[in-house]
């Protein structure tokens, strides 16, 4: 940064002054009567000419030609050189005497005394003039900074130039962040998508002769589709190994655990579960030595801490968690066991969900309830029922099983859609998303997908069926460093980012296993649990329990409809949802609700200041304030 400063002039600077404002003021006072001391000769010599008085007018008026014709031109003296003009015209005929001289020098003193009042103001010569004091006037001068520079002329030159990757497209100027330099890539409006830069992920980190973990693309924040956001690491930010236990994460009371950081060493987090939607589900693939196991044991570690949360591991192939077997709450190895234990749980989650339809509550405005579309976990009115929290280990070994595989992926996809009810959510690890490996259930991984996990895979394909930016496979088995990037992935969920991140890891997970567990199976829970396992015994099967009179899913009532527009708006993937897509989507989540009820709660929440009613193309749209305020702040 640099200061330029307006100074006082010096003593030579002030001597110029005067000299220049005492010619100036002399020219401006003394040119009016110089001019009519010049006329007056000038009309006595036209008149001593041996010429017509005709001829005589010609040359007074041609001698008039050049004052007049410059007064114009300077906007000065104009009146007093048409009068001059005038005189001299007049007189070049008849000579300059008598009364017509009169007039010639009463006309000089009157446009003489003109001329002084208008410029008496000009500064005496030989007299300092009078400088105002002006106050310092600071320049910031901030340099470019040349990286930022070279960002900017290598993406023009490489990648907006005509017929390159990104023809036609734009960059804002990178803003220095901790890890690197951020910038947003803007396509033309109606010609290109987000998706588009998001292909040239490739070309991209090519361009800037680095890789696509240097070179990062994800969707802008803002949820406008013709931009992308870019980032362009220094160095493997992600290289470096991070503890669980130097960090000591815990699921929060929203639900929500730091598991680990994106690549701008923004947290990561992953939804246990939320006051809106209860239990929420998650999958978890990749290959062999990428660190799928770990970032199991890292969940279970937090659930495993929580007053909240009870675990249950299914590990069909008996050693996939060594440090974890029969430290869980319940635990099943094996193919047969794991089909069994998904039964019982098929069972008890029904009886939850029965169980929480009856119940009484109060809600936030104060009217009586009864019965819950959903659990939270810890939720006092259910008497602190806890949430299950459930782990599929290497699931393609149950689901893909001769005997027990077809019913399993009944169990599991019907699980999907009803278990979060009753509060318990279930995380399925497989090497891939595949169709194969998930038993032919498109609805399981549809359902799975709340908290979508990608380390590297061993065959493309699996960004379009989790929903990710970019393909896991390509993931790098090795830093620059030679490290391996077990726990290297991408991530969509809670944090609503499709971005790379790496896994918290810890460090020895058996001394968090063998800590008494937080929290524990309800009473309740455990009650069914029994009578089940009482039925089995006996040969008998375990009576389903009275069932509510619509079903399984009770009447919804104003609140439900209202948690369930909250859910939906929070759930969705643009900022804001028109009113028909909304209504579909609540109505689509089994909310036992006409649109009119809907669309009536939904009023009210807007009148409550919980929704912000906003506008998209033209049209009526809904969005969370919190939404709106939080992508304001990134940008």
């Amino acid at each position: 940064m640099s200061k330029v400063s307006k100074q006082k002039p010096n003593d030579e600077v002030a001597r110029t002054v005067r000299r220049v404002a005492f010619r100036q003021r002399y020219r401006m006072v003394m040119a009016a009567p110089f001019a009519w001391l010049i006329a007056l000769p000038l009309s006595a010599g036209i008149y001593l000419l041996p010429v017509h008085p005709a001829v005589a007018v010609l040359i007074a008026a041609a001698t008039a030609v050049v004052p007049v014709r410059k007064a114009v031109q300077a906007r000065q003296n104009v009146a007093a050189a048409a009068f001059g003009a005038a005189w001299l015209i007049a007189t070049a005929p008849i000579g300059p005497t008598g009364l017509v001289v009169e007039v010639g020098v009463a006309g000089w003193l009157t446009f003489a005394l003109l001329h002084w009042r208008r410029h008496r103001r000009l500064p005496l010569p030989g007299r300092a003039p009078v400088v105002e004091e002006e106050p310092l006037i600071t320049v910031e001068q901030v340099a470019l900074d040349p990286e930022v520079a070279r960002i900017i002329a290598r993406f023009n030159e490489r990648l907006a130039a005509k017929g390159k990757a990104l023809d036609g497209m734009t960059l804002t100027t990178p803003k220095r962040i901790d890890a690197g330099y951020r910038a947003e890539i803007r396509a033309v409006p109606g010609e290109k998508e987000t998706k588009d830069i998001m292909q040239a992920a490739g070309k991209v980190a090519s361009a800037f002769q680095t890789s696509t973990q240097l070179a990062v693309l994800e969707p802008s924040p803002s949820g406008d589709n013709s931009r992308a956001l870019f980032t362009l690491l220094q160095d493997d930010t992600l290289a470096q190994v991070r503890r669980f236990e130097d960090v000591q994460p815990r699921i929060g009371a929203d639900g929500r655990a730091h598991i680990g950081y994106f690549y701008d060493l923004a947290p990561a987090h992953w939804a246990f579960f939320t006051e809106s939607g209860g239990m929420r589900h998650g999958i978890i693939v990749g290959d062999s030595e990428a660190g799928k196991s770990r970032s199991v044991e890292t969940l279970l570690g937090l659930a495993h801490q929580s007053d909240k949360v009870a675990t249950v591991l299914l590990d069909p192939q008996g050693g996939s968690m060594p440090d974890w077997n029969d430290r869980t709450h319940r635990c099943a190895l094996g193919e047969d066991d794991c089909a069994d234990e998904l039964e019982l749980w098929h069972w008890v989650m029904r009886r939850r969900v029965r169980h929480l339809a009856r119940i009484p509550w109060v809600d936030e405005d104060g009217d009586e309830r009864i019965g819950k579309t959903h659990l939270v976990p810890g939720d006092s009115d259910a008497g602190g029922m806890t949430g299950i929290f459930f782990v599929l280990e290497e699931a393609p070994e149950l689901l893909t099983h001769d005997v027990h595989g077809k019913k399993a992926v009944a169990t599991l996809a019907s699980g999907a859609k009803t278990w979060r009810k009753g509060g318990g959510g279930i995380v399925l690890v497989a090497q891939d998303p595949n169709m194969t490996e998930l038993g032919g259930s498109v609805t399981l991984r549809a359902q799975l997908r709340k908290n979508a996990c990608a380390l590297r895979t061993q065959t493309p394909g699996a960004a379009y069926q989790m929903g990710l930016p970019q393909d896991p496979s390509l993931l790098p088995a090795t830093f620059k460093n030679g490290k391996l990037t077990q726990g290297l992935a991408y991530l969509s969920g809670i944090d609503r980012r499709a971005a790379l991140m790496r896994w918290l890891y810890t460090e020895k997970p058996k001394y968090i296993a063998r800590q008494p567990a937080a929290g524990q199976i309800d009473d309740l829970t455990m009650g069914w649990i029994e009578e089940y396992t009482r039925a089995k015994k006996d040969g008998r099967e375990p009576r389903a329990g009275k069932r509510a009179a619509a079903g399984d899913e009770p009447r919804s009532t104003p609140g439900d409809v209202k948690a369930a527009i909250i859910d939906v708006l929070a759930d969705a993937d643009g900022l804001a949802l028109e009113l028909g897509e909304l209504l579909h989507l609540v109505l689509k989540r089994r909310v036992t609700a006409p649109p009119s009820e809907i669309h009536t709660q939904l009023k009210r929440l807007v009148k409550d200041g919980r929704v912000w009613l906003v506008g998209k193309d033209g049209g009526e749209a809904y969005a969370l304030p919190e939404e709106i305020l939080e992508r304001l702040e990134t940008r």
